[in-house]
């Protein structure tokens, strides 16, 4: 298993569209994987479960990535979070500093 602690850097948080193309990302993975978000345990698979987390601009997410992919699975998951999905977003200052 391989994990990655990663900060929601979209000013809007993981709505509705970033959350499916997110949701929809991790569904073509074979690899099982969790986000962690407080006390909440995530299938990220499930753009229902993405949404009802709640997951606001600065949110930390933890990553857990377990498969025969495990290692380029994380990596794709971390390049669209960090992408922000073609939307406005956030310094990696302005989260830590708050």
């Amino acid at each position: 298993m391989v994990e990655s602690t990663i900060y929601i850097r979209n000013k809007t948080g993981l709505h509705l569209r970033p959350a499916t193309e997110l949701s929809q990302l991790c569904a073509k993975m074979d690899s099982d994987i969790k986000f962690i978000f407080g006390d909440k345990d995530i299938n990220p698979k499930s753009v229902l479960m993405l949404l009802g987390a709640g997951i606001k601009q600065g949110s930390k997410i933890l990553i857990q990535v377990e498969g025969p992919n495990e290692i380029e699975d994380l990596k794709l998951i971390e390049e669209a979070i960090n992408s922000g999905f073609g939307e406005e977003m956030i310094s990696l200052d302005e989260i830590i500093d708050e």
